[in-house]
């Protein structure tokens, strides 16, 4: 099997709890809450993976 190749953060489409928070410069804390109360549009891959659309962060990031 091929290796993926490495894309850098700030070029990524969707990002991980821990990508977005490091991307905004905003606690994985605040980000997991905002994510649960659905202030953070996400979607979710398998059961306990979650991913959150580059442009819901930035939508998310703008109204604060």
């Amino acid at each position: 099997m091929a290796d993926k190749p490495f894309v850098p953060i700030e070029h990524r489409l969707s990002l991980t709890v821990e990508e977005a928070a490091a991307l905004s410069g905003i606690p994985v804390k605040t980000v997991r809450l905002a994510v649960r109360a659905g202030e953070l549009g996400h979607f979710e891959k398998g059961s306990t993976t979650v991913r959150i659309r580059r442009a819901d962060l930035e939508d998310w990031v703008a109204c604060l």
